[in-house]
């Protein structure tokens, strides 16, 4: 009978860990997509990278259709491939958290290409070229880690969640 004491004493520590665990993974998420949103909402994302600058500019009636345009990937400029790299990463890094949390990819990869599209979608709102391309740059980063944890998956047994 001395030992039960100590061991509900272990079960309540393993659950304040488990919460404590959980409330951080939560937190990441949340830091995390306010990363990507802020990137979203600033007026130019060249000057938050490189004067750290931030400012924004609301646009009450923004251009739906200019997310389906596709002609300005021929303006490429010098930071073209930075940004688009900061897409697919940033993407990645927000599923790899969300499912780390859900342990379930159907749902983080859901849940991160239906943020990936709001962010695209909001920049329409404050001034900026939300694309379909660069949605498609964010779910292949999505996807990536998908396929990159299926294949870890594979070599050393199941993860709960794939």
């Amino acid at each position: 009978m001395d030992h039960q004491p100590i061991q509900g004493s272990r079960i309540i520590n393993k659950r304040k860990k488990q919460k404590r665990f959980l409330f951080i993974k939560t937190l990441m998420i949340i830091l995390w997509g306010l990363f990507l949103l802020v990137n979203t909402w600033t007026e130019s994302i060249e000057r938050l990278i490189y004067l750290h600058s931030f400012g924004l500019k609301w646009v009450s009636n923004p251009n739906f259709l200019s997310f389906f345009y596709f002609n300005d990937l021929t303006l490429i400029h010098s930071e073209f491939i930075k940004i688009k790299l900061g897409h697919f990463i940033g993407f990645a890094i927000m599923d790899f958290l969300l499912f780390n949390l859900l342990r379930s990819h159907k749902y983080s990869v859901g849940l991160s290409i239906i943020f990936a599209f709001l962010t695209e979608f909001l920049q329409l709102f404050f001034g900026r070229d939300g694309r379909f391309y660069d949605l498609a740059i964010d779910s292949f980063g999505v996807v990536s880690v998908y396929f990159l944890l299926k294949g870890i998956n594979f070599r050393k047994g199941h993860i709960k969640g794939l």
